[in-house]
């Protein structure tokens, strides 16, 4: 019972973010990505390494900031600014990670692993997932700006990918717990097996062709996928393939650090990167496959 209610809860306020856009998603996202990077720094430490937790944290929320930057509000900017400042702020955050810990004054001194997870802590928990607001913020060439919410293509955008990515978890967990036998990567996660792998794989193409069928013909004035109804299941595949790599990824880490989750910050669904895990991978493969493949914007 304590999962089914904190899971409808976290869901809720998920689907309420993605619906709204805009200020209240950046600001939800934020508070799941410091959690999750708070979980990070935790599996870091577990194995013995001392990443900054000031700069993780610290970047994590410079990513979130930047990728909002185009609809906060009293600020005009051109939706590229994001994208084309993301380097520099990649390069801030990797020299001051050096800098920071080879000044940190300790009885000992810092090693390559604190450098090497200060860094990859903002990266894997602030630059990646920072890219789902990118993508609710995404609109084809030439679209005029949209105020209602509701209507915005970014909004299809991100449904398409959440369907993609929660039917794959969805269905390759029932697939696995009916018909798997064949163990997937037994080193990294035991439970996982290759039927269960393929049944997501068959759900995301399925789910992806679906919304965006419907999102172009009947909810989305714009059609923000263009009619490309023949590119949705090849999305579809190559959005769960990465978010089952994304989940595998994780369950890596949690197996190196000799932890069962992440943390125990929901009850009955262990952490933030538990449940956030397929995101990490699978919003920024569909935030760039929509831009190059489906809006052709290089």
């Amino acid at each position: 019972m304590k999962r089914v209610v904190f899971g409808w809860i976290l869901c809720l306020i998920a689907v309420a973010g993605v619906m709204v856009g805009g200020l209240l998603f950046s600001v939800l996202l934020a508070i799941g990505c410091v959690l999750g990077g708070l979980e990070f720094i935790g599996m870091a430490q577990a194995k013995g390494y001392r990443p900054s937790s000031r700069i993780v944290i610290g970047m994590i929320i410079a990513f979130i900031v930047l990728a909002s930057l185009p609809k906060l509000p009293g600020i005009h900017l051109p939706e590229t600014f994001p994208l084309s400042h993301y380097p520099i702020l990649l390069t801030v955050g990797i020299c001051i990670s050096f800098f920071r810990l080879v000044l940190r004054f300790e009885k000992h001194p810092a090693t390559i692993a604190d450098i090497a997870s200060t860094i990859m802590g903002f990266i894997y928990v602030g630059w990646m997932p920072s890219h789902l607001i990118l993508l609710r913020n995404l609109a084809p060439p030439g679209t005029e700006n949209i105020s209602n919410p509701l209507q915005q293509p970014g909004l299809a955008y991100v449904w398409v990918s959440l369907f993609i990515i929660w039917a794959t978890d969805v269905l390759a967990y029932y697939c696995g717990k009916k018909w798997g036998k064949t163990p997937l990567y037994p080193e990294i996660s035991p439970k996982k097996t290759v039927e269960g792998a393929i049944g997501g794989l068959v759900a995301a193409i399925f789910w992806a062709s679906v919304v965006v069928f419907t999102a172009d013909h009947y909810f989305f004035p714009c059609h923000p996928f263009q009619f490309k109804i023949w590119q949705a299941p090849i999305m579809g595949l190559v959005v769960s393939v990465a978010s089952q790599l994304g989940d595998l990824c994780e369950s890596l880490m949690k197996r190196d650090a000799g932890l069962k989750d992440s943390s125990d910050m929901i009850p009955g669904h262990g952490g933030f990167l538990d449940r956030g895990d397929s995101l990490l991978f699978g919003g920024p493969i569909s935030f760039y496959w929509i831009k190059i493949v489906v809006l052709g914007i290089l």
